[in-house]
């Protein structure tokens, strides 16, 4: 395969070659000497770059000698391609061509040369230290078994034992609240049991919370999310004692069961333990954390420190054989001794059986001999006799050593992020572009070849799915502790990132190149002052806006993040980005941006991502303003995207695009986007049929939407149906979102042309009895929001045996809960949500019938809404037609019973399910 044009080991190596081909071809009428030069440069580079990437097949650790060589390559390549981007740049500019041919330029670009021979010649022939190595086989298939091993988690690692034992510990009927600490070295499945715990026991609380610590905490952070966990909704806040406060009044009354995870300190135990109120209702905290000494200042007494054991022989067994065959009883007997040796060096510990059982898995030839004697011989002696963290380092090694020089790459690339972050894949596959870590290969483009890394990246246990969106596809992972330590390491042996954070800072031996600032302090930023930043291609900024250097200081950046906080309402110049010509991508959250995009961008002919959150700012975005090359835009509602949209025809991604549609030509123009992914549209505001048609008819241009969503207030209803009419709908459409788009009923012939679609959200005036199986026949929807304006005739709406095999989460608005379901409908259904109001229980014949047959349903949220509140829901239009709206004089006395009938009626409904359902009715 061909290498990236960018990568950890080799640098700019790839990139480098092309360009100085480019200037060979280009007419820059460079004094014959120089050009000799220059073919002297490419050819010696490609000759090293040759031996290069046989030196990348070596484990690592490399030896001395093969290292220093490499790390001089690496830097030397950077600088080439520097040099040769800022020349090539210059040589563009209008009238820089009548410079350069003058004397003193010609002069200037030939010293320039001279030097980089002189750097290259006193490398000498120590490349011959290279050694030749045979090529092994790269290309792996993502492992579809991988959403198996995660369905059966528990019981693949062992764990029934220790969880039974937990729940005791905690169940113990004591009023008193009660801390249980988990502890254990990292890798050997502490959150893995405690949320296994968790899971067993959360339904017999009033409120629960799951929040995670880290090395480096942020308490802010940490108090907030239990704030949102436990359902109390809060403004920002930003001082701990207040956070603390609120949460104690919250918790005063409540029986809650919070669980701390991966608790690094004393210190930071101390202030979160202020949180947890005594209020002998019987609360449980469960903490995790990698000391003893930790575990025993969190626990309430000693006996309530549980120490992890790791996995018994069996369950490792268990483990081992099922990540790579998928059965216990499928490894072929010639395999079985060496996997006794492969499991006793791993000691029991899950992170290290997963890893390599992923490794021998993504092999093409998964039970050869050869290549499992070749696993447990290149096992280092370290791996039996250092403490935990270096032993796990060494099966970091393994995994690392036998991805291919692309995947290391991008997988060092996550010591970007800061701990404990949610690591979005789109915003990740966008950001390995940008850096040139993806190459096209034959028939795949980038983001094919992107999203294949990422998978197998999961595939082989490096990265942990964090979260899935509404398709039920992963939208974000998170990187393991001791993983994005091993990363970090790397990264810096490699010089290939530097961060800094509020207490550390891990830099190479060589210039910086790609910088990660992880702060929360507005202190100590100048340690950037004495820093050369001309050369960095990657800033990358979580933290004060104090920490943002001027923009002028950079020249060459590629990849520009900034995550700002507490500057909300500050106006930075950011106009200096309009210099930054090898800019493709800029994403900005947390300040103020109008000058940034109201800046001349179109002269950054690479950028392709511009994402932009603000949520104070309203103004007009030109898109003559923005480069052509743009293929995901994403800004907020309150930026009108105005001028000639149409020009943009690379777009894949545009979010939010506000409809006008009083403006026929902007709808006009919408349609010429026929490259779109992804579309998000706002404020449908009002306008004729003829308009509608205008909009309608680009949409119908727009054939290679995978995603439409359409949020707003909902004028759109004034003209019911003209959705439906879309014909042909885009045959790959996996999401739809349009609640604010009216249908009279489920428009069949539309939604039968969308066999793919997986999350579907809509709004139908009424529910005829053939309307849920029209829904039903879209068997691969993962996600379903259903809004009817007026009970259906029939009174009850009924899902049908086997109806819905693969929907995970139904949210049902009507005005009663009219919903039954007969045995083995939505087998699939963990979420129901139930949107209704006070008189519900009158005008249906049933509530929630037959929910009993829910097997999988775990959560249970119903909203009770008084009548206005309910129907102010709904377009005002239909409301003053509606005769649901006719409100009967009302007395409170009446209300009041209404409330109490509906939910005496729902918790009788409930009682009838096996399950242990977590249930909030409000």
């Amino acid at each position: 395969m061909e290498a990236a044009m960018v990568s950890a080991f080799s640098g700019a190596m790839g990139s480098l070659l092309a360009k100085l081909a480019g200037l060979l071809e280009k007419d820059f009428k460079l004094a014959s000497s120089a050009k000799k030069d220059i073919l002297f440069l490419r050819d010696e580079m490609r000759s090293i770059n040759t031996s290069l990437m046989v030196l990348s097949e070596m484990d690592e650790p490399i030896d001395l000698p093969h290292r220093e060589l490499r790390d001089k390559v690496r830097e030397l390549a950077y600088d080439m391609e520097d040099c040769v981007d800022i020349y090539t740049h210059s040589a563009n500019k209008a009238g820089f061509l009548y410079d350069l041919n003058t004397l003193g330029a010609r002069y200037e670009t030939a010293k320039l040369i001279k030097d980089l021979k002189a750097r290259v010649e006193q490398l000498g022939n120590r490349h011959n230290l290279f050694v030749q190595l045979p090529e092994r086989p790269r290309a792996v298939r993502v492992d579809p078994r991988i959403q198996a091993l995660y369905t059966d988690a528990a019981n693949l690692q062992g764990i029934d034992g220790p969880r039974q034992e937990l729940v005791e510990l905690l169940q113990d009927g004591a009023p008193q609240l009660k801390v249980v600490s988990i502890v254990g070295s990292g890798g050997i499945g502490k959150t893995t049991l405690v949320n296994q715990v968790y899971k067993a026991i959360q339904g017999r609380y009033d409120c629960t919370a799951f929040v995670s610590v880290s090395r480096a905490p942020n308490l802010i952070k940490i108090l907030s999310d239990l704030l949102d966990r436990i359902g109390w909704y809060s403004s920002s806040q930003d001082d701990t004692e207040e956070l603390i406060s609120t949460l104690r009044d919250y918790l005063q009354d409540k029986r809650y069961l919070i669980v701390i995870d991966d608790i690094w300190t004393i210190e930071a135990w101390n202030i979160i333990r202020c949180c947890f109120i005594e209020n002998n209702h019987g609360s449980r905290v469960i903490t995790t954390t990698r000391t003893e000494g930790t575990a025993k200042e969190c626990c309430s007494t000693l006996h309530d420190v549980y120490k992890i054991r790791p996995l018994n022989e069996v369950d490792s067994r268990r483990l081992f054989y099922r990540r790579i065959f998928q059965s216990e009883d499928a490894c072929p007997e010639q395999l079985k001794s060496i996997s006794s040796e492969i499991l006793k060096k791993c000691g029991g510990l899950p992170l290290a059986i997963l890893t390599i059982g992923g490794i021998l898995a993504t092999h093409q030839e998964t039970c050869s001999m050869e290549i499992w004697e070749k696993m447990i011989h290149s096992f280092r002696f370290q791996l039996e006799t250092s403490p935990a963290l270096e032993w796990m380092r060494h099966v970091f090694d393994l995994g690392y050593n036998d991805l291919s020089l692309d995947l290391k790459t991008c997988m060092l690339y996550l010591g970007i992020f800061p701990e404990d972050c949610k690591i979005l894949k789109d915003d990740l596959l966008r950001r390995w572009i940008a850096e040139g870590f993806i190459t096209d290969r034959h028939s795949h483009c980038q983001e094919e070849i992107a999203e294949s890394y990422y998978f197998e990246l999961i595939n082989r246990n490096m990265i942990q799915i964090a979260e899935y969106d509404d398709c039920g596809e992963v939208i974000s992972v998170r990187v393991h502790d001791l993983v994005l330590e091993y990363i970090v390491l790397k990264s810096t042996e490699q010089n290939f990132i530097t961060t800094i954070n509020d207490k550390h800072r891990t830099k190479g031996s060589s210039e910086v190149r790609r910088l990660s600032l992880h702060v929360r302090n507005s202190e100590n930023y100048n340690v950037l002052e004495n820093m050369v930043l001309t050369q960095i291609r990657s800033f990358n900024l979580w933290g004060p806006a104090q920490w943002l250097p001027s923009l002028k200081k950079f020249r060459l950046l590629r990849v520009l993040h900034l995550d700002i906080f507490g500057s909300e309402d500050r106006q930075y110049d950011m106009s200096s980005v309009s210099s930054l010509f090898q800019l493709r991508y800029l994403r900005t959250r947390g300040i103020l941006c109008r000058k940034l995009l109201q800046t001349q961008l179109q002269n950054l002919e690479q950028l392709q991502t511009l994402e932009v959150v603000s949520e104070q700012e309203y103004y007009d975005l030109d898109a003559r303003m923005l480069p052509s090359t743009l293929r995901h835009l994403k800004i907020k509602a309150g930026v009108k995207l105005v001028g000639e949209i149409g020009r943009l025809r690379d777009l894949r991604t545009l979010c939010e695009f506000e409809i006008l549609l009083r403006n026929g030509e902007r709808m006009k123009e919408l349609g010429e986007l026929t490259n779109l992914r992804e579309l998000k549209l706002y404020r449908c505001q009002s306008g004729g049929d003829k308009t509608c048609d205008v909009l309608l008819s680009s949409l119908c241009r727009l054939s290679s939407l995978r995603s439409l969503t359409i949020r707003g207030p909902t004028s759109l209803n004034r003209y019911p149906d003209f959705l439906a009419r879309w014909s042909p709908p885009p045959r790959h459409l996996r999401r739809l979102h349009m609640v604010t788009c009216l249908f009279s009923t489920v428009p069949a012939d539309f939604l039968s042309q969308l066999a793919n679609l997986s999350s579907l959200e809509i709004n139908v005036r009424s529910l005829q009895s053939d309307g849920v199986d029209v829904l039903a026949r879209l068997t691969l929807l993962v996600h379903l929001t259903l809004h009817v304006e007026s009970a259906p005739r029939e009174g009850i709406v009924v899902i049908c045996h086997a109806a819905f095999p693969n929907l995970r989460e139904f949210l049902f608005r009507c005005e009663a809960p009219c919903l039954a379901f007969e045995a083995r409908a939505m087998p699939t259904l963990r979420v129901l949500h139930i949107e209704c109001y006070e008189r519900g229980k009158r005008l249906s014949d049933g509530v929630l019938d037959g929910i009993e047959h829910l097997g999988s349903l775990h959560e249970l949220k119903v909203d009770v809404f008084e009548l206005k509140d309910f129907m102010s829901r709904f377009d005002e239009y239909f409301i003053m037609h509606s005769s649901a709206v006719v409100e009967e004089p009302n007395v409170e006395e009446h209300r009041r019973w209404e409330r109490e009938s509906l939910e005496a009626a729902l918790k009788e409904a409930i009682s009838k399910h096996p399950g242990s359902l977590r249930v909030v009715i409000q």
